[in-house]
């Protein structure tokens, strides 16, 4: 009834203590997230009447600009020099384009930036057509090579047509007006943050760490999606750096932005937080004097209980004779001591049952075939070698038994990492995960294993790793002869049209990236038919094979030959040269080169059991169409077919000939 009482009045306390502290933490967030929310409407708002004050001005200038100023460029740049307010508006510079996108004038004025066409940006094109006020989206500038959003006013004629745009760019990696609102702020605690939630992108902030900052795709964070979708209020979320915030936003419906103001968790309830561990504190100085009171009435009224326990701490240790407690009297004491003497026998004859398990699983381990089985001290000593562990690492269980893990099986360059992996187990009792391991063998060898690991705890002795390792080394093999037939060809080879592609992919890629020509050559052999009906196909394959070496002798090693069926081959050049004409000299070259040394003679040695070896000599040439491309103007199967429609114009011209395929 005492302790049953004591759990009631703990209870009671810690749930008060509970209630108190989530009440006090809703209110703090509560009032919090109005606070901020009035900050983050004041930065929107002086956002939006910076924005707007500067799309007052451009229209003020854009106003002033007629036809015949747009025509004369002199005028133009004279005026954009002389409107100093205009430029101090605006950091990374204004220009004023014609209606078709070219650029007429500037400031500040930049060397081979005149005639520029800016068509190509999807904003100002919106602007030239529908004439609505501009706030672009973020850029990197291919000019200034700096994160940039731009604000432009149409230009008009008397009649209202558009006839040109008035742009005027921020740098946001230089001091900006967005940069003077934020900081505005640091008087207050917190963190500051303009968002453009189409792109995802923080325009600025208050850390300037963080400009440009790519948010978290969509579904990584419901409350950061919930902002970006529009929500104008407060939450409590998990910010892109993994800290807790208080979070209030507010939209700017100009520029389709929203202003933020982020307080850390920690400091927006710090003040809860000390409360709360005030009230814990004294709940728990009230539970230490509720414990301490029952426990003194508990001993009072239970001491002959304690009488026998201090009879069961002075029992033998495990491994000795367990004697049964002496019953002193009969009462509800003596029936206690009773039955723990018959829990005791109990223990005895587990234990003893234990004891026997275990040998039989560990003469179970010896003999299961084709699994490696170790165990290991926590400090990686081996005490247990099974027959399979033998065999896979040439180690006899005598020479391993006694020996460290590391230095048996474990390479050098994986010795640190299995090492740490061991002791993180013996701290967390946590097994290493499976997974496939590159061991090492007596003769220093390497086998690929799959290795299994089991943490044991035996009561009362020290923890052991056991450890259960696969030979994959023939499961390597077969992976490796079905990686060898799906990609290359089995009589030469070569790679087949499977692994050409691939690399036909590849090269068109890199050409994408650096702008280097490559060159697709077909080949088809002229005078292989006969061969086959005169001496049988077991000599076409030695004609075949023999082609394959010559025209691998002819090209580099970042080239590709493959056989792309019958007596059709394929050669590929990557990175001939950034130049057309230069490229298309070289891949005729190889051609060249490929197509002589295809027609010197050949002599086959035809090998037949029993019989003296025969030599058959045969003339065979080739038929060569080359196709030269770059960067991904034109597709694979466009190129192959142009080499193919190339090949075949060499078959028409006589063979033994080489045609280029002209894609331009």
């Amino acid at each position: 009834m005492v302790i049953f009482t004591l759990l009631i009045f703990v209870g009671s306390i810690w749930s008060v203590e509970h209630y108190a502290s989530r009440l006090l933490h809703a209110d703090m967030q509560r009032l919090l997230g109005e606070q901020q929310l009035q900050a983050a409407t004041i930065l929107a708002t002086g956002v939006s009447n910076g924005l707007q004050d500067r799309l007052k001005a451009l229209e003020t200038v854009a106003a002033a600009i007629t036809p015949a100023l747009l025509n004369d460029k002199a005028a133009l740049q004279s005026m954009l020099q002389e409107r100093r307010i205009l430029q101090s508006l605006f950091n990374g510079g204004i220009i004023i384009s014609t209606v078709d996108g070219t650029e007429v004038a500037e400031y500040p004025r930049s060397s081979g930036r005149a005639g520029t066409n800016y068509r190509q940006f999807n904003d100002l094109t919106a602007l030239l057509s529908d004439g609505k006020p501009l706030v672009s989206r973020l850029i990197t500038s291919p000019t200034l090579k700096a994160p940039i959003f731009a604000l432009g006013m149409p230009i008009r004629n008397p009649q209202g047509h558009i006839v040109g745009a008035l742009v005027g760019a921020t740098r946001l990696d230089k001091p900006n007006f967005l940069d003077q609102l934020i900081q505005g702020f640091q008087g207050q605690s917190g963190g500051y943050l303009l968002v453009a939630p189409q792109q995802r992108l923080v325009i600025t902030a208050s850390d300037t760490s963080r400009v440009m900052e790519v948010l978290p795709p969509a579904g990584a964070s419901l409350a950061l999606d919930r902002f970006i979708q529009g929500y104008e209020g407060s939450d409590v979320f998990i910010n892109p750096r993994g800290v807790e915030v208080l979070a209030s936003a507010r939209g700017i419906a100009l520029a389709g932005w929203y202003a933020a103001v982020i307080l850390p968790t920690a400091q927006a309830f710090a003040p809860i937080d000390d409360l709360q561990q005030r009230m814990l504190f004294a709940t728990l100085m009230l539970t230490v004097l509720a414990a301490v009171l029952t426990w003194w009435m508990l001993k009072r009224e239970l001491s002959p209980l304690l009488d026998a326990a201090n009879t069961l701490a002075n029992l033998p240790h495990r491994g000795q004779p367990t004697e049964p407690l002496p019953i002193a009297r009969n009462d509800e004491v003596g029936r206690l001591i009773g039955g723990f003497n018959h829990l005791i026998e109990s223990l005895t004859q587990r234990e003893e049952a234990l004891q026997e398990s275990e040998t039989r699983f560990r003469s179970l381990m010896e003999q299961i075939p084709g699994v490696a089985v170790q165990g290991y001290a926590m400090d990686g000593t081996v005490t247990y070698w099974n027959a399979a562990a033998e065999k896979l690492y040439g180690y006899t269980r005598a020479e391993a038994m006694g020996g460290n893990l590391l230095q048996l099986i474990i390479p050098p360059d994986m010795r640190e990492g299995i090492r740490a992996a061991m002791q993180h187990m013996a701290q967390s009792a946590e097994p290493i995960p499976a997974g496939e391991l590159l061991l090492q063998t007596k003769s220093g060898s390497r086998v690929p294993v799959f290795s299994s690991h089991a943490l044991l705890k035996p009561v009362g002795r020290a923890p052991e790793m056991f450890c259960l390792d696969v030979d994959l080394s023939e499961t390597k093999r077969a992976q490796e002869q079905v990686r060898q037939m799906a990609f290359y060809d089995l009589l030469t080879g070569l790679p087949n049209r499977r692994l050409l592609g691939d690399r036909l992919s590849q090269a068109m890629a890199a050409s994408k990236r650096n702008g280097v020509f490559g060159a697709m050559m077909f080949l088809d052999l002229d005078n292989f038919k006969p061969l086959n009906d005169a001496h049988g196909h077991g000599v076409g394959d030695l004609l075949l094979m023999e082609v394959a070496h010559r025209l691998n002798a002819c090209v580099r090693e970042m080239d590709t030959v493959s056989r792309f069926g019958g007596d059709e081959f394929v050669v590929m050049l990557s990175e001939l040269s950034k130049d057309r004409t230069s490229s298309t000299d070289q891949a005729l070259a190889v051609a060249e080169k490929i197509r002589m040394n295809l027609a010197a003679p050949y002599r086959l040695v035809v090998k037949q059991t029993g019989q003296a070896d025969t030599i058959v000599e045969h003339h065979c040439s080739a038929s060569i169409g080359v196709v030269v491309f770059v960067n991904h103007e034109f597709s694979e199967s466009d190129i192959l077919q142009w080499a193919d429609a190339a090949m075949y114009q060499a078959k028409d011209a006589g063979r033994n000939t080489i045609r280029l395929h002209q894609t331009s």
